[in-house]
């Protein structure tokens, strides 16, 4: 058996191979097309009848091209988590000693004793999911980001602007502002202009509700100059942008999701895009030995303290990945609606004294544990086993 451990970096990795008996090998190759043949010719001057482990750290996009090159030749790989790596060489010595030759001498004595696990072969397409559902999460923290500054605006220009639309800038009130732009114009309202808002909002914005508008703006106490009419203007262009962009990154998930196959839709409330994102930042589930880690990886596992007979348990983690949690917030939302047994469990953690949010983290968990066993069996959910 070969253990094959590399350093990555952003322009040459360390390698170093070695067997269970001897070392063989510890070389650098460039991250390009030459680099990449030389480990490639390494790889191949191996017993092929032997297993080859190869094991990297996680360093975000510098080994992206690596690993998907390692893919195509036929190889699998396992990635360590940085951290991990760090404890395990402060274990095997005393010296401070960090290089990178240290560091893949170091991964390639990992590979040992670990369950080593590979990517699944759709890799190239979770790998796309991943950097599409991120982007996706980043446009949407912007999107809201200029929500939120659209509505400091209208605070001063039209603070009963936002009230009028129960608090919520979407809809008909954009297309009102995108449309009229200022407190001034709304105010100067004709009875032409209700035609296309009412037809806009279908037959929502009556014309009572249109007169509203026009008298609120007329008596408003709020002050707008041209450089908030300005503004207003651009920060709804910068949400159109946004919008647009979003449904073009939603789109393609989608498509890459016809490639991906997966079972986590045929739970009650879970979207095709909620199981992208769990997918995206999950990868293949057989990298998690149970739930527990999943629960983890999400941030939604208990902080333990320890000491003695004394054992307390703190707030939630809320580290790693914060959209895998945000997701998991927002399917078990919609699940407690559509999934009766999860809902009683709701109620049941409540009667025991448990907050709101507390016992909400309960179902969260719970449901992961199923999404965990949907995923790593490739099941389709069933309502009258979910306990």
């Amino acid at each position: 058996m070969y253990y094959i451990g590399i350093d990555v970096s952003k322009y040459k990795h360390d390698c170093f191979i070695a067997t269970e008996a001897k070392s063989i090998k510890a070389f650098q190759f460039d991250n390009n097309r030459l680099g990449f043949d030389l480990f490639l010719t390494t790889l191949k001057s191996l017993d092929q009848s032997q297993e080859i482990r190869i094991g990297l750290e996680s360093t975000g996009h510098y080994g992206m091209n690596l690993k998907q090159f390692i893919c195509v030749s036929g190889y699998t790989f396992l990635e360590f988590n940085p951290y991990l790596t760090h404890q395990f060489s402060k274990a095997m010595s005393l010296r401070k000693t960090k290089t990178d030759k240290v560091d893949a001498k170091t991964i390639s004595s990992m590979l040992g004793p670990v369950d080593y696990k590979t990517l699944h072969t759709s890799f190239y397409h979770i790998n796309e999911l991943k950097q599409c559902v991120r982007y996706r999460d980043l446009k949407m923290k912007l999107r809201a980001k200029i929500l939120v500054e659209l509505t400091n605006i209208l605070d001063r220009t039209f603070p009963e602007f936002k009230a009028f639309f129960n608090h919520r800038l979407v809809g008909s009130a954009m297309f009102i502002l995108k449309r009229f732009k200022s407190r001034s114009r709304i105010a100067r309202f004709k009875q032409s202009d209700y035609d296309p808002i009412n037809s806009y909002s279908r037959g929502k914005i009556t014309n009572v509700k249109f007169q509203k508008l026009k008298l609120l703006a007329m008596n408003s106490i709020g002050y707008e100059t041209n450089t908030d009419i300005l503004l207003i203007s651009e920060s709804i262009q910068s949400y159109k942008n946004l919008t647009s962009t979003i449904e073009t990154i939603e789109n393609k998930i989608i498509e890459l999701m016809k490639n991906i196959p997966q079972t986590l839709t045929s739970i009650p409330g879970l979207t095709l895009i909620s199981a992208a994102n769990i997918i995206g930042e999950i990868g293949d589930f057989r990298n998690f030995s149970n739930p527990a880690q999943v629960i983890s990886f999400a941030g939604l596992d208990s902080s333990v303290n320890q000491s003695g007979t004394m054992e307390t348990r703190g707030h939630l983690v809320k580290r790693s990945s914060g959209l895998l949690r945000m997701t998991f917030w927002q399917v078990t939302f919609s699940a407690l609606q559509f999934i009766p047994t999860l809902y009683e469990y709701y109620l049941k953690k409540k009667a025991e004294g448990k907050h709101h949010k507390v016992a909400l983290t309960h179902c969260a968990r719970k449901l992961i544990r199923t999404i965990y066993n949907l995923g790593y069996n490739q099941l389709v959910f069933d309502q009258t086993q979910f306990r």
